[in-house]
């Protein structure tokens, strides 16, 4: 079956973040790969195996009838739940920097919270689809997902992983505002919601250093990314210093093929290049949004609009984050930066995507 325009445009787009994704990761990496594993390619070659699984992941879910996720919600949400609490389980999960985030195998360390991220996406379409107008009632709609958020949210805070929480968080409120929950219950929700995140951040002294260093740019410690970050947009300009000219990577911005490797991306190839990334992201969310409108069915509308929106809120918050315009979280750009769990997750909702897309009328 020949692919349609749209399909053909998403992964002209996903394609091209991938590619530019894996120059950079090896662009950003191979000075401190060297430095750790005496091979400049070390981090590169780890994340071309992580394409190919999720390529194969993209084929399978485009392949297979979104139709069929509705009915695999709740072994999806709790196997998600176990993944989340093996990460805490000592002797399985793995500890980086204070975070225990990873749930280590022989071959390779799993992000549960990428995993969860997904599959939350797909369990809520499926209840929103399924309920339609029952959601405005608050007992019998809302509640139960809600629940379900909360068990999810207190395994995330327990890692901790606040970014993974905030965006779950967010992409649930945008889900059942579209799907016609009452005003009312939004704004308690909203409420609730900022009093949790108020006492999240002020009940952990990092996080509140990262608040502070947000606010206030002059200070010390924490906001050191946020102040290298800045000195490669700054030397970047409207040009950018060249391919593989970056100065932060060599180890003055931490994370530079991670969470900040945008920064690095904005040193080498200045405004034009962000605009050039600002533009593809632009692309994904017109792209998602379009085979959304164009869904057979509820569940494919709810689906594919869930599905653009989880990758392109991260994308968003990811951006902001480098420019100084949220305080300093642990996501990555789906795509672009480096890690496995983000990649093949992203991949495979992209897959779930082009499949709504083939079922259209």
């Amino acid at each position: 079956m020949s692919l349609k325009r749209d399909e053909i445009m998403l992964l002209t787009v996903v394609g091209t973040l991938l590619g530019l994704g894996l120059l950079m990761v090896f662009n950003a990496s191979s000075v401190k790969a060297f430095h750790l594993n005496g091979q400049s390619s070390f981090f590169l070659g780890r994340q071309v195996i992580f394409a190919i699984f999720g390529a194969v992941a993209l084929f399978l879910c485009a392949k297979f009838d979104y139709h069929w996720w509705s009915k695999l919600t709740l072994p999806l949400v709790l196997l998600s739940i176990l993944l989340l609490g093996l990460v805490l389980v000592p002797g399985i999960g793995h500890q980086v920097k204070g975070a225990t985030r990873w749930i280590k195998t022989p071959f390779f360390n799993l992000q549960a919270s990428e995993f969860c991220k997904l599959s939350f996406v797909i369990y809520l379409s499926a209840y929103l689809a399924k309920k339609g107008d029952k959601i405005r009632d608050f007992k019998r709609g809302l509640l139960p997902p809600l629940i379900i958020l909360g068990i999810v949210v207190a395994l995330l805070m327990q890692e901790p992983d606040f970014g993974s929480s905030v965006v779950i968080a967010a992409l649930t409120i945008i889900l059942i505002f579209v799907s016609g929950a009452r005003f009312k219950h939004l704004a308690g929700l909203g409420l609730l919601g900022g009093v949790a995140i108020f006492a999240a951040i002020a009940g952990k002294g990092y996080r509140l250093d990262r608040l502070t260093s947000f606010l206030n740019w002059q200070g010390q410690g924490t906001s050191h990314q946020l102040k290298q970050s800045l000195i490669a947009y700054g030397a970047g300009g409207i040009s950018g210093v060249g391919a593989g000219n970056s100065a932060q990577k060599l180890f003055y911005l931490p994370e530079a093929y991670t969470d900040f490797i945008v920064a690095v991306w904005a040193e080498e190839f200045g405004l034009i290049g962000v605009t050039f990334l600002a533009f593809l992201v632009f692309m994904l969310l017109l792209i998602g949004l379009k085979i959304s409108r164009s869904a057979p069915d509820r569940l494919g509308t709810i689906l594919a609009f869930g599905l653009t929106l989880l990758l392109v809120l991260q994308m968003t918050v990811n951006y902001w984050v480098t420019l100084g315009l949220l305080p300093t979280k642990g996501l990555t750009f789906p795509f672009f930066s480096y890690g496995g769990s983000s990649l093949c997750v992203s991949l495979a909702a992209v897959g779930v995507l082009l499949n709504v897309s083939r079922q259209t009328r």
